[in-house]
């Protein structure tokens, strides 16, 4: 796995995605960091709070239910992330 998981609880995922590897990809056989993670977790619901252009590498948060997904994109949109 490319991708380095920094952080989890039940709540949410941080992740390291190194330069070069897609955030989500539309290719079935391109690897990508939302399929690695899930492939991690093994299984399970997975939400892409934000992406990164496959060429930066950098910090994603992803959310590990729906509840945790709501209230991350609700705190991007807001500006109020800590």
């Amino acid at each position: 796995m490319k991708t380095k998981v920094i952080y989890e609880d039940q709540d949410i995922l941080i992740c390291h995605k190194p330069a070069g590897l897609a955030t989500q990809s539309a290719g079935v056989s391109q690897p990508d960091v939302a399929s690695e993670l899930k492939n991690y977790l093994g299984g399970g619901y997975l939400g892409i709070i934000h992406r990164l252009d496959q060429p930066v590498e950098g910090l994603l948060v992803f959310a590990r239910s729906p509840k945790a997904a709501a209230a991350l994109s609700r705190q991007l949109a807001e500006g109020i992330t800590h």
